[in-house]
């Protein structure tokens, strides 16, 4: 008796304590703007940071806060914020004004525009054009790189194909298995580079050392894989198991939240998506900022704990979601209330489901990843609320 008392009080201590989490993301969440849609034109004045989600996004707005972006094709053109974080297949941007830009996408081009501070960006092809000018330091990996913008501070890429024609301030470290210098290249600092091709053109200046950087020594698999194998799938079992627990306790214990978050994924898949990358990809960048600041810390704490916390909810979020489905597919008469005990076994079903899923090499991988963002861009957006309504 005693022993079930202690587990009940734990659990509703568990309860408890993400309820809190989730009511205090969204009193974050209202300072914020969020949308999203199949297709967007944003143009405003934004006074507060802003989330942006859409298969097509076009963005020129103008705001003193943060934008983050996320779409298939995002057109950058006009736009001015503090830090611009963009996510998508395509990314092109024209015209702008950050302090600072991170990109992340398939193929990326920076026409023009100012960055005040850093950029960051990795993508398939990526191409800096010299009408691009940036204040500080780069940091760059892809496939196909070309970098023709001045760079105030120093310069870090990482290609397949690397070809740098432009000024740089500080050092420059360049790694890749074709690395070229054109003739516009000055570089005030040192010029370390890894490459087994490379071509550097007679009028190129470098004003430090050049130095060529031994190879990266190779690991002995031999020594360590089998260790690291066996304690990998021991954490990996114990992961799963508990985790599978966690999903089914969450289904039992939070109706509202499950449904809602379930009815999100089910009617907006494509802005869920959407949304949860963005959150997911921000979040770092997010706290990282905020610990730059010593006002700041406090608030970066909390949102780790609540992005930490919010894990287990957005995978049961997406196993709820697979179950719910699932019950309909095979009876086609089912309420939409499930009682508990439906809860919790359509629950432990799909997760059975996702974690043989998950244990296929890549595409088991890829299946978690998707799982996670959209939990989480569906946890992130309904959770408040729903714990809200069920209070």
């Amino acid at each position: 008796m005693t022993l079930n008392r202690h587990f009940v009080s734990r659990l509703l201590l568990f309860i408890l304590l993400i309820a809190i989490l989730l009511f205090a993301t969204g009193a974050l969440l209202a300072q914020i703007r969020t949308e999203s849609d199949d297709m967007m034109d944003v143009a405003d004045v934004l006074p507060d940071m802003a989330f942006l989600a859409a298969g097509d996004l076009t963005v020129s707005a103008k705001s003193t806060d943060d934008i983050f972006a996320a779409g298939g094709d995002i057109s950058i053109d006009g736009a001015q914020a503090d830090h611009m974080l963009a996510v998508g297949g395509d990314i092109i941007v024209t015209n702008v004004a950050f302090h600072d830009l991170f990109a992340a996408g398939g193929n990326i081009s920076f026409l023009s525009g100012a960055v005040i501070d850093d950029v960051v960006a990795a993508g398939g092809d990526i191409d800096i054009k010299p009408e691009l000018s940036i204040g500080g330091s780069l940091v760059i990996t892809g496939g196909d790189v070309k970098i023709g913008a001045p760079v105030g501070g120093e310069l870090r890429a990482a290609a397949g194909r690397l070809r740098l024609n432009g000024s740089v301030k500080g050092d420059a470290y360049l790694v890749g298995d074709q690395v070229s210098i054109g003739p516009n290249v000055r570089i005030d600092g040192d010029l370390r580079y890894r490459s087994p091709n490379f071509v550097m053109d007679p009028s190129a200046v470098v004003s430090g050392d050049i130095v060529e950087l031994e190879p990266a020594p190779s690991p002995d698999m031999e020594r360590w894989g089998v260790k690291a194998a066996t304690a990998l799938t021991v954490f990996a079992l114990a992961f799963l198991v508990g985790m599978a627990v966690l999903i089914i306790v969450i289904a039992m214990a939070l109706p509202s939240l499950m449904n809602s978050t379930a009815a999100m994924i089910r009617e907006k898949p494509l802005s869920t998506l959407g949304i949860g990358f963005l959150i997911v990809f921000a979040a770092p960048m997010i706290i990282a900022l905020l610990f730059a600041s010593v006002f700041g810390a406090p608030l970066a704490l909390l949102i780790a704990v609540i992005f930490l916390a919010a894990a287990p909810l957005a995978i049961a979020a997406f196993a709820y979601y697979v179950g719910m489905l699932g019950r309909k597919m095979i009876f086609t008469n089912a309420g939409d209330t499930p009682g508990i005990t439906a809860r919790a076994g359509w629950s432990l079903l799909a997760t059975v489901a996702l974690v043989f899923v998950g244990l296929i090499p890549v595409a088991g991988g890829f299946v978690w990843i998707v799982a996670y963002v959209l939990g989480i861009g569906a946890v992130m957006t309904r959770g408040g609320k729903a714990l809200a309504l069920k209070a």
